[in-house]
């Protein structure tokens, strides 16, 4: 019952914020009509192309850094498969309704590739989802540090201090694990017997304890991060700047883009659908110095989610190429949640590195 109601709530959130937004454009004529011109001859479909292509390298780094991550604990593997398991992902993080998510069925599938070492493989998502959100404060916070938070609105103001606090203590607690005696330490002990929450940093700090021993992978891999939020905010600026001639600067885009998509992380929908449009929204008439309109903001909003969607069709098209395969892996990874979210607790207990990362 619990599982069904969480889902019920996944679909209803976002329904019900993306009915808002169209409901606030629709409500004023001048909205209407500012949406209208999307079509006309005024919209420059080159710059709207020019930011689905940052939109895709930027999911491409992505695939990258698993790969990256994958081959570093000596797991064999080929950069081919790391797009195509990573597109099925994102395609199922939009579609894996109360069913399997993106990151469990890419750990499953590596899994089930390499059983001798199913807990380095399952570690793989885990330590891709964490420095990928770690990065995304990094970009957010020195973004942040642009804003003059003396004028700003509270909300902005509250929202930028959070940022800068959470990208603190992130380097503060990972600088710790990377310590060769926090294996055993008793601030570990006490922050894995946290009720609720223990479980999340036993899986953190196993991870963190298996790849420390990569630290010129973890380099580039975090360079690789950076990358990625970076360029989804050009990807941001170049479809405002293709949709309106009235448009946020790059550098205003690099702080709206990296804020929202913090927002999104929340996981209250899938592929933070909803989330996404309402924060992208709320900043684009809040950030910049000049006066953007309402109309504009969510019908930038609804176009990035649409180039987000545009990505997750490139998975779709290895979905429908392979279904059978792919459905019968998800109902096994489905099967096997319970396991693969104890391998990665203990995937730093016992690891053996190789001598020499095999690439692919």
């Amino acid at each position: 019952m619990k599982k069904h109601l969480l889902t019920l709530l996944r679909i209803l959130v976002p329904a019900a914020i993306l009915v808002y937004l169209i409901w606030t454009i629709a409500r004023d004529p001048e909205n209407v009509e500012a949406v209208r011109q999307i079509f006309s001859s005024r919209t420059r479909w080159g710059m709207v192309a020019i930011a689905f292509g940052f939109a895709l390298s930027a999911l491409s780094l992505t695939f990258i850094r698993w790969y990256l991550l994958v081959i570093s604990v000596g797991i064999p593997f080929h950069l081919k498969d790391a797009f195509r398991l990573g597109f099925l992902g994102y395609l199922l993080n939009f579609v894996g309704l109360g069913g399997v998510g993106g990151d469990l069925f890419k750990g499953y599938m590596l899994a089930k590739d390499n059983p001798e070492k199913r807990p380095e493989a399952v570690s793989t998502i885990v330590m891709d989802r964490l420095i990928g959100l770690y990065a995304l404060f990094v970009v957010t916070s020195a973004a942040a540090s642009s804003l003059d938070l003396e004028t700003a609105k509270p909300a902005i103001r509250t929202m930028a201090y959070v940022v800068h606090s959470v990208s603190i203590a992130g380097l503060v607690v990972m600088s710790l694990a990377l310590l060769p005696g926090f294996a055993k330490g008793s601030i570990r002990d006490f922050l894995e017997a946290i009720p609720k929450v223990g479980h999340i940093f036993k899986r953190i700090f196993a991870s963190v304890r298996m790849y420390r021993r990569y630290p010129r992978y973890l380099v580039v891999i975090a360079v690789l991060s950076l990358g990625v939020h970076s360029l989804f905010s050009v990807a941001a600026y170049f479809l405002a700047s293709g949709l309106f001639e009235h448009h946020p600067t790059l550098l205003e885009m690099i702080v709206i883009t990296p804020l929202a998509m913090v927002f999104a992380a929340i996981p209250l929908s899938p592929g933070g659908m909803g989330t996404l449009e309402l924060a992208i929204t709320e900043l684009y008439v809040t950030v910049p110095e000049e006066e953007m309109s309402k109309a504009s903001a969510i019908t930038v909003a609804l176009g990035f989610r649409a180039l987000t969607i545009g990505l997750a069709f490139i998975g779709a098209v290895f979905y429908w190429t392979n279904r059978a395969s792919v459905d019968r892996s998800m109902a096994e990874a489905t099967a096997e949640e319970e396991n693969l979210e104890h391998l990665a607790e203990t995937a730093g207990e016992e690891f053996e590195p190789s001598e020499e990362p095999e690439a692919r």
